[in-house]
């Protein structure tokens, strides 16, 4: 699989992904396709109960808040191992391919000591939090803090895994002899159009 875009560029080819890998990214993009459809369809019945002579139900607001917790989570490990996640690309402009190389290995293993941390913590409020519930669904917070636990572990991995596996996107090499741009109007041949 070999895309023309990237070979116009002079970047690497990229390689296929393994089974497992895109699997994984199939489950996470399945996971975060329902929790985005539940948040919508929390919230249009909660329209629809303003409007109609019914009891609200005080629930559809808590669970659709939580599955925006969990939709941020559940999608971080799938949006980093296909460096779609919010970044600042001006390293992609610096030159040479090793440099830009060095700056992504070092920055998925920030990412991935952050990661693994934040994972512990949440491993810690999961297996020993306090015995406390939500005020509407009565869910245990451990339940709750199960999905980001999930995310936070998939985007460890992935961070660690990119700096094994996957190389930085390919930024455009500057040309060698790249002169200033003409000016408006101007042809080759020293004279000036009309």
């Amino acid at each position: 699989m070999t895309d023309p875009a990237h070979q116009a560029r002079g970047g690497p080819v990229p390689r296929r992904r393994p089974a497992a890998v895109r699997w994984l990214e199939g489950a996470e993009l399945a996971v975060g396709a329902a929790l985005l459809t539940m948040i919508f369809a929390l919230m249009l019945t909660q329209a629809l109960q303003r409007h109609l002579p019914v009891a609200g139900w005080v629930w559809t607001g808590e669970l659709a808040r939580l599955g925006l917790v969990w939709l941020a989570f559940s999608l971080a490990g799938h949006l980093l191992g296909r460096d779609e996640h919010i970044t600042l690309k001006v390293v992609d402009l610096l030159p040479g391919a090793r440099l830009r190389r060095g700056v992504w290995i070092l920055a998925n293993l920030v990412v991935a000591a952050v990661g693994a941390a934040f994972t512990a913590e949440a491993a810690e409020l999961v297996l020993n939090g306090p015995p406390v519930r939500t005020p509407a669904l009565g869910l245990p917070m451990n339940a709750v803090y199960a999905v980001p636990l999930a995310g936070l572990a998939l985007a460890a991995l992935r961070a660690g895994a990119n700096t094994l596996t996957a190389g930085p996107p390919a930024g455009p090499e500057p040309p060698a002899d790249a002169g200033p741009p003409e000016a408006p109007g101007a042809s080759g041949n020293g004279r000036a159009e009309r």
